[in-house]
């Protein structure tokens, strides 16, 4: 890649970062959201980057053969 196409990914991906960072602080930080429903949320969140890291990570192998 590009060093200004990396240089953009990074930028937008840290600014998505700071948005989904606030919005789950906001999410969590709320008292009138029902516990089951936060660690429902958390589960579904953490599974969901589990896989992309598990997914990424096959690529790069197969990539790399």
């Amino acid at each position: 890649m590009k060093p200004l196409n990396v240089l953009g990914l990074i930028i937008f991906s840290l600014g998505g970062l700071a948005l989904i960072g606030f919005g789950l602080y906001s999410f969590f930080d709320d008292t009138t959201v029902p516990l089951i429903i936060r660690w429902g949320i958390t589960g579904l969140i953490l599974g969901t980057i589990i896989m992309l890291i598990s997914l990424i990570i096959e690529r790069l192998k197969d990539k790399g053969d």
